[in-house]
């Protein structure tokens, strides 16, 4: 770590800190970030610091990424360098797990790579679709407008998956804490309650006996249930995984009533979006699928565009292709069909992305309200049963002994 003042280009003095493997590494650094004049520059140890000593806790999100690309946006259109951006806004990082991160991009462009390339390092931040966009902005010299176009629909979808996680969070701790209610019942409380019910001599109901068995079998091989149900998830995750899995969950994915119409659905926003980002950017059509084809999730609506690429390649237009694949809305079928003759296909696609993402959030928002009173009913079924397993057999003894 070096600490550094130095002039800008417009002869102002700044300082601040830089992280290098030497003094010449660092120098190099920022006379190709702009500072043509060093006027300071002495290392420094790095004082202790908790998120370097715990970095799991304060890993780097795509909502700091967002905010990266909106800063440096605004940063670059007020004509300075991106290198000299990034150090600026390293500086300002409120988190140690970010600093590093635009140090690194940093450093790969003082070292000649451009900001797409240095990017490739973050997939998990950046993916390859947005990757692109900011590529074609490099080269037609509007490095603002794909910075500003990737911030804004990443915040679009991240702001989708957190609508879902909180609507989700409800029903799965119901599930759960039911779960762990029946375990201690099944484990703590009936052993206890068999002893008093063996020693009355009582006749235990169908239900109570059910109840039981379910405790025996939960207290004596527990272990085994758990060794067992590790190896099937085990084994249905690789089977997920494997290409003959994933096309065969994919494939039923679609057939399911409820869930087909919104992995459908789903897919065909993102083409959309992602379609409509990439044109506005200048990619041509060809690219543009090509690029979108990472972002789509299921193998068989994939194969679909991979067919259509191939028959637009061909010169068969867009449209066309698309009529012929009953996964593709009619709606979008036309719409595609009007862009490509009015040259508007960039406005039609982002016109289907709005329709398609309402239409989306209701469909999401139907089955979601489906969840939570199944939920519910589901809780209140398994706590009935247990209720009443436990409750008849005392109820029976009251009776005797009275």
């Amino acid at each position: 770590m070096y600490q550094y003042k130095a002039y800008t280009l417009d002869k102002q003095i700044v300082e601040g800190t830089i992280d290098a493997s030497s003094e010449d590494m660092a120098e190099e650094y920022l006379l190709k970030a702009g500072y043509h004049h060093v006027l300071t520059l002495k290392q420094t140890r790095p004082s202790f610091n908790f998120e370097r000593a715990f970095p799991w806790l304060h890993r780097v999100n795509k909502a700091d990424i967002i905010e990266l690309f909106q800063q440096l946006a605004t940063l670059v259109e007020s004509r300075m360098p991106v290198v000299q951006a990034l150090w600026l806004l390293a500086e300002q990082a409120p988190r140690a797990a970010l600093k590093d991160v635009i140090n690194q991009l940093g450093k790969e462009m003082s070292g000649g790579a451009s900001f797409s390339q240095s990017l490739s390092a973050y997939p998990q931040f950046v993916a390859a679709h947005y990757r692109e966009v900011i590529r074609v902005s490099e080269q037609t010299g509007n490095i603002p407008l794909g910075l500003r176009l990737v911030a804004g629909y990443m915040e679009k979808e991240t702001a989708m998956s957190k609508y879902l996680t909180r609507t989700l969070s409800y029903p799965v701790f119901l599930i759960s804490m039911a779960v762990i209610v029946i375990i201690i019942i099944a484990t703590v409380a009936l052993p206890s309650l068999t002893n008093l019910f063996n020693s009355l001599g009582a006749t235990l109901p169908l239900t109570t006996r059910i109840l039981l068995a379910v405790s025996h079998f939960l207290t004596n091989y527990a272990l085994y249930l758990a060794a067992g149900l590790a190896g099937l998830a085990i084994l249905i995750i690789w089977y997920v995984k494997s290409a003959p899995g994933k096309q065969f969950v994919d494939r039923i994915s679609l057939r399911l009533p409820v869930i087909g119409p919104v992995v459908v659905l789903r897919n065909i926003c993102r083409f959309c979006r992602n379609t409509a980002m990439l044109l506005e950017a200048g990619l041509t059509i060809p690219q543009s699928l090509n690029s979108v084809l990472g972002v789509i999730d299921n193998g068989i609506i994939k194969l679909a565009l991979i067919d259509v690429r191939q028959d637009l390649i061909k010169g068969k237009g867009l449209s066309q292709p698309m009529s012929g694949n009953h996964l593709f809305p009619k709606l979008l079928v036309d719409m595609v069909h009007i862009g490509e003759k009015t040259d508007t296909l960039q406005s039609s696609f982002a016109t289907m992305a709005d329709f398609y993402e309402k239409k989306l959030d209701q469909r999401v928002q139907r089955l979601l309200a489906m969840i939570e009173p199944v939920s519910i009913i589901f809780v209140g079924l398994i706590i009935s049963f247990i209720g009443l397993a436990i409750i008849t057999p005392i109820y029976s003894i009251y009776r005797t002994l009275g």
